[in-house]
């Protein structure tokens, strides 16, 4: 995920694409998903240039630690939404499931592509902005936008600044990272072309693979999560664990996932949420 002016521009497209030409069958759900396999496939190519022993060494941290940001930033949901009755879709209904388990499909789109990067000399990685301009252009063409939604977008916005911030302070506690270097990672909120490059040149680049492997891989993982947690979730749910991506590459998830009139709501988070990390990053890491 990366802030490009052309994401816009392609929702808007699609968007106004969507409001003016109706075409039967169902051909728009098939194209979304065979698009979102071509850019997670993409995603796991463009790692090709992370050397293998730093890979195996920094996965498992990266891991713990998305799980730790994820974590929070779902507890401090379930805690800010309990007692509130969340509205119910108004559009089509939440699928309850798919005939093949969507994460166990993504997971394997993600080792092919990352195979494919490994074995075979082609630049994967210029594909995918091609490929979420794509993805953006044909959700937002089925997309039911609620703008009534955006006034609840507090709350994924506090569930994933809290998340953030608490992953952040135990995981420097807890692993003896430095305090900026751990608060830059998690604030990144998904954005791991900043968030790598960032902390990598203020705190070297052992921190600066963790940090770019942590918000990729809650990108990923927030994927592959959504069609089993969605329901329980909702479309503030997985706003949250989305973070800035919410805005572009897990927009789709939100909506198919979650609630179906949740777009409003998760494009307005990501977008503030990508603005606070640009300005974040830089002030933690001066530190």
């Amino acid at each position: 995920m990366s802030f490009d002016p052309f994401l816009y521009v392609a929702f808007g497209i699609g968007f106004a694409a969507g409001r003016f030409v109706r075409l039967p069958g169902p051909w728009l759900g098939r194209a979304v998903l065979a698009t979102v396999f071509v850019l997670v496939g993409l995603l796991g190519a463009s790692l090709d240039d992370v050397p293998l022993r730093s890979l195996a060494a920094t996965l498992p941290l990266a891991l713990a630690f998305v799980g730790l940001i994820l974590g929070l930033t779902v507890g401090v949901y379930l805690l800010l939404s309990r007692g509130a009755r969340r509205s119910e879709p108004s559009g089509r209904p939440t699928p309850s499931g798919d005939r093949f388990p969507l994460s166990l499909a993504l997971l394997g789109a993600l080792l092919v592509g990352f195979g494919l990067g490994r074995s075979v000399p082609l630049p994967f990685a210029s594909g995918i902005p091609w490929a979420l301009y794509l993805l953006l252009a044909l959700v937002a063409f089925g997309l039911h936008l609620d703008l009534r939604s955006v006034r609840r977008a507090w709350v994924p916005l506090a569930s994933a600044v809290a998340g953030a911030c608490g992953a952040g302070l135990a995981f420097a506690v807890f692993l003896g990272t430095t305090l900026p270097a751990s608060l830059a990672t998690s604030l990144a909120f998904g954005w791991y072309t900043l968030a790598g490059p960032l902390v990598a040149e203020r705190a070297g680049p052992a921190l600066g693979l963790l940090a770019f492997l942590t918000n990729f891989l809650r990108e990923d993982l927030t994927m592959l999560l959504s069609p089993s947690l969605g329901r329980r979730l909702g479309g503030e749910g997985l706003t949250a664990m989305g973070g800035a991506t919410s805005m572009d590459t897990t927009l789709y998830f939100v909506t198919r996932y979650g609630d179906p009139d949740a777009g409003g709501l998760a494009l307005a988070s990501g977008l503030v949420l990508t603005v606070a990390a640009s300005l974040l990053l830089p002030a933690v890491l001066a530190l």
